[in-house]
């Protein structure tokens, strides 16, 4: 005769430990997708940094599939918007940058007519975007970014820096010895167009800074066989910015600069299994991050990296819904 009571104890195990796996579940913030369960991120489910500011970024399937989106996700509500629509009419609406109060965003997109531009949105807002280089013409617009003090935006023309308003009127055209210049972006208290340049010349790209008061410039990071791009300003001495593992191993990683042209710094929290790309300061220690790392939903997810200690936390433990199958880039983060 079985030991019925053996047997109803070994049932009452199993339901314990369904039930602790789904509360745990639950409590990490991993929610479904797509009729399944997110995967468990490797690193703890409970210690991720405190935020309480505003992230944008865009989602799409690939660069040339025409579907990407702009995100926005409020870690003190919890809530994740989608702020691009099909109403205003651009399609690959992406790399959103915040203005410095919070309450605009400018961004690249493709008109009804095919050619990239470069519009401005008050955020929540019911009107269209405002296309900025509309004037222009048939010019290939990108990378833009606010100025510091909000009054001007730097941007990429045909491979060229340039500088509007934000009415869209032009204020500078910028020459420098470069076949071309991308990713311009301000630093120390918009004195300073941070650029990666070279881009097409059949070399390698570096970083460089362009001083505005007297039009010097220097390069920052410039490493033979190597791509150096992105830079993204973290501070008044420093900046983020994406580079090559080697000549031979082009998986991003993440490195700090310096404006003084000190030697850049690998960051911690680097994989050279994986791509790390699109870096964005969140304070001075943590810093959003896309990666390609094992344990994400497939192609580039959202984390937050700590530039310390390395550690990173999949940007899902805030939100289920951040990370997809798809690919999230292009963060930018405002208070």
């Amino acid at each position: 005769m079985p030991d019925t009571k053996k047997y109803k104890v070994k049932t009452l195990s199993s339901f314990w430990i369904f039930l602790v796996v789904t509360v745990l579940l639950i409590t990490s913030g991993k929610c479904a997708k797509n009729g399944t369960t997110a995967p468990l991120n490797t690193d703890t489910l409970t210690d991720q940094p405190a935020l309480d500011g505003r992230l944008i970024f865009h989602s799409y399937s690939c660069y040339s599939c025409n579907d990407s989106r702009l995100l926005m996700y409020d870690f003190k509500k919890k809530s994740l918007t989608v702020l691009s629509s099909d109403a205003w009419g651009i399609k690959n609406p992406m790399n959103a940058h915040f203005s410095p109060d919070g309450s605009t965003i400018v961004f690249m997109g493709i008109t009804t007519a095919g050619g990239w531009d470069i519009f401005r949105w008050k955020i929540g807002s019911s009107d269209l975007p405002k296309n900025l280089t509309v004037s222009f013409g048939n010019t290939r617009d990108e990378d833009p970014k606010y100025s510091f003090d909000g009054s001007k935006i730097v941007f990429k023309q045909n491979g060229v820096m340039k500088m509007i308003d934000t009415r869209g009127n032009i204020l500078n055209t910028f020459v420098v010895p470069n076949s071309e210049t991308s990713m311009p972006y301000f630093a120390k208290g918009d004195s300073i167009l941070l650029y990666s340049g070279n881009e097409t010349s059949g070399s390698t790209t570096d970083i460089y800074k362009l001083s505005l008061n007297n039009s010097s410039v220097q390069v920052l990071s410039g490493n033979s066989g190597v791509s150096e791009y992105y830079p993204v300003t973290k501070n008044d001495s420093s900046f983020l910015f994406a580079r090559w593992v080697s000549s031979t191993d082009h998986h991003d990683q993440i490195y700090l600069g310096f404006l003084n042209g000190k030697t850049p710094q690998n960051l911690s929290f680097n994989e050279t299994t994986a791509d790390f790309s699109d870096p964005f300061p969140a304070t001075e220690r943590y810093i959003f991050v896309s990666s390609t790392k094992t344990g994400g939903y497939g192609g580039y997810d959202l984390y937050i990296a700590d530039a310390v200690t390395g550690k990173k936390w999949s940007l899902s433990l805030y939100y289920g819904y951040i990370n997809t199958s798809k690919e999230e880039l292009g963060a930018c983060y405002t208070q």
